[in-house]
């Protein structure tokens, strides 16, 4: 299946690191088991730290359950993360492993002062979420992560720096 425009565009209810009013926006659909999505996050970073104010990332959960044998329980975690500071500081210590397993990511959690049985105990809610998430990815032709749309163009395939700069610059003007 071909990845199509993004037919959801970002909102305040998706994981927003920046202003949705910012010139380019990439949703990125990831899984927190994947190594790729992890490699790809700190690329991500350094765009956004060269563009202050220019760049928006949003990141929505797409866990390949069929690879990644905690990719849907570390989805429910960070769905359960409600304050956005919070979430983001999560986002970046979970990226920044090299492996990932529920024990790590625990670990992690525990270090930000949040309590994973109380996360756990929203697990009902936040799989809702998360499955939302599944679905627009779905509908927009995601198969793999890490899976970006620049200002809704798809961009399904290599997520090094010089291609995700080409893509950037070849990023359409925002209809919104």
């Amino acid at each position: 299946m071909t990845m199509t425009r993004l037919t959801q565009p970002a909102t305040d209810a998706d994981h927003v690191w920046g202003s949705l009013a910012a010139e380019l926006v990439i949703v990125e659909y990831g899984d927190y088991d994947c190594p790729h999505t992890r490699r790809a996050h700190g690329i991500l970073k350094q765009l956004i730290a060269e563009s202050p104010g220019k760049l928006t990332l949003v990141f929505r959960h797409f866990p390949l359950r069929h690879l990644h044998q905690n990719a849907q329980k570390l989805s429910e975690l960070m769905k359960a993360i409600t304050d956005r500071d919070t979430y983001w500081a999560a986002h970046e210590r979970l990226m920044l492993q090299r492996r990932m397993s529920l024990e790590v990511a625990a670990q992690e959690l525990a270090d930000l002062g949040l309590s994973v049985a109380e996360l756990e105990g929203q697990s009902a809610q936040a799989a809702l979420l998360v499955q939302a998430d599944v679905e627009r990815g779905l509908r927009d032709g995601v198969h793999s992560t890490p899976s970006f749309f620049f200002n809704g163009a798809p961009h399904d395939g290599h997520y090094d720096s010089e291609t995700l700069r080409e893509k950037l610059a070849a990023a359409p003007a925002r209809l919104d």
